[in-house]
């Protein structure tokens, strides 16, 4: 049997085996999620949807005020109604801010129960902490992959995913027994891993290899990966037709329509805009005839607010809901669209970029700007950053917690970077204070510049 007959038989199986494991393992998932898809196959009319919006956010917004002493408090200081008669209802009330959650964490956790706290903010505002109930997952999984369904891809379809946050994995022994667990279990779901925080042209390369050997397969990752991705495919004149690729989903960044027009032309396949957020999960999907997002409504009720910036209501029983929430994030409107279910254009939201990165022996490589921002985002004692590259050397300005010093955070900072980078020229990364908070034009805070 040659090399290549041996392959295609590995891959035969473990897609056979991926199928097994989601449809066994993942049984109250696929059920969500098929009873969503039969939702949105079954209720179209703007004001069937809306009917069902204000039964649910009505169901949602009395259990927040009975679980939660900070949304009884909410309701209280700020006058609001028992339940709403109307979506529109929810222009009057107040915006719900991260820190208005930041502020009254410790009161929620308690209220919440049993949950984990999850990090959320990284590059696109400080970092905070988010509870999260186990029942949460099942209706992010659906959301993910019912937007997913638009394209036709389906749980247990093969997958190729450019992947960073390492630091999940937490440290010791434990962070290896973490990562042997994740890569069994991505093997047992049909889906390989690639390494997001290396984008150097050797790595990237590779990754089209990786890609390649697994025709068929759906690519996923950051918008600045796939662009590196798709960087040296036209520089290379490599045939990335060859490499079969399904279908490829950015996410977590700004995609442009040039970014999509890339994929037609150079992969001959159908690019998806995923939009999300670590507070909700996958908010959004594009299909595979445009670029435009269409908002998952039976699990939001969005609408942009007078400067367009997104606003989300939850309307699915999750552990702590958000009820007119600012995402800090603008979006493009659509001229001329019914109000539901929620579109736009696109979301203006963060953008990731590729930084460099000097190792001993003055070699350069590149690097996604996620690393940095992932490493920071665990280190207790820092609340807020500006990263700045100059030339070979990278600044990191931090404001720090009382009693803190730059000489620890940044010693435990570079611990966490050589786990990535062995070879490190640790004199190339320095500290300093953060004496102000830097804004884009947009006035959204800054937390990343290169020169």
């Amino acid at each position: 049997m040659s090399d290549s007959t041996g392959g295609g038989l590995a891959r035969h199986v473990q897609r056979h085996v991926a199928r097994l494991v989601v449809g066994l393992g993942l049984r109250h998932r696929l059920m969500l999620l098929a009873e969503r898809q039969a939702r949105h196959r079954t209720i179209v009319a703007p004001d069937a949807i809306e009917r069902w919006q204000l039964d649910a956010f009505n169901r949602i917004w009395a259990g927040a005020t009975q679980r939660f002493r900070f949304y009884a408090d909410w309701k209280r200081r700020h006058r609001l109604p028992d339940r709403i008669g109307a979506m529109a209802d929810l222009t009057g009330f107040p915006v719900l801010r991260a820190t208005d959650i930041e502020q009254n964490l410790e009161g929620i956790v308690e209220d919440a129960g049993s949950c984990r706290l999850i990090f959320t903010g990284g590059s696109s505002g400080s970092t905070r902490l988010f509870p999260r109930g186990n029942e949460d997952y099942a209706l992010l999984y659906a959301s993910m992959y019912l937007g997913r369904s638009w394209a036709g891809i389906k749980p247990g379809d093969d997958i190729v995913h450019i992947w960073g946050h390492e630091h999940l994995f937490g440290a010791g022994a434990w962070r290896h027994l973490r990562k042997i667990k994740r890569q069994a279990m991505d093997w047992l779901i049909g889906t390989r891993r690639l390494n997001a925080y290396r984008l150097d042209d050797e790595s990237v390369a590779s990754y089209f290899e990786a890609i390649r050997a697994r025709p068929g397969a759906v690519v996923i990752g950051y918008v600045s990966a796939l662009r590196k991705l798709l960087d040296y495919v036209e520089r290379t004149g490599t045939d990335g037709r060859a490499a079969r690729v399904r279908a490829m989903i950015f996410c977590g960044e700004t995609v442009f329509p040039k970014d999509l027009d890339r994929v037609r032309r150079l992969l001959g396949t159908v690019p998806l805009v995923e939009y999300g957020m670590q507070e909700t999960g996958v908010m959004a999907y594009s299909g595979p005839d445009g670029s435009d997002l269409t908002f998952f409504w039976d699990a939001f009720h969005c609408h942009a607010a007078a400067d367009h910036e997104l606003v989300v209501s939850t309307l699915q029983p999750v552990r702590f809901p958000l009820i007119n929430y600012g995402t800090e994030d603008r979006i493009e409107p659509l001229e001329g669209m019914a109000a539901l279910p929620f579109r736009c254009a696109r979301v203006t939201g963060r953008t990731g970029d590729v930084l460099q990165l000097t190792l001993r022996g003055h070699r350069r490589v590149e690097f996604h700007s996620d690393l940095i921002f992932d490493l920071l985002d665990v280190l207790p004692q820092v609340r807020s950053y500006f990263i700045h590259q100059k030339g070979e050397t990278i600044d990191i300005a931090v404001e720090l917690s009382p009693g803190h010093d730059l000489a620890h955070a940044r010693a435990a900072f570079l611990r966490e970077l050589t786990r990535e980078f062995s070879d490190l020229e640790a004199s190339r990364i320095t500290f300093s204070l953060l004496q102000e908070e830097r804004q884009t034009i947009a006035g959204k805070r800054q937390y990343l510049l290169r020169e």
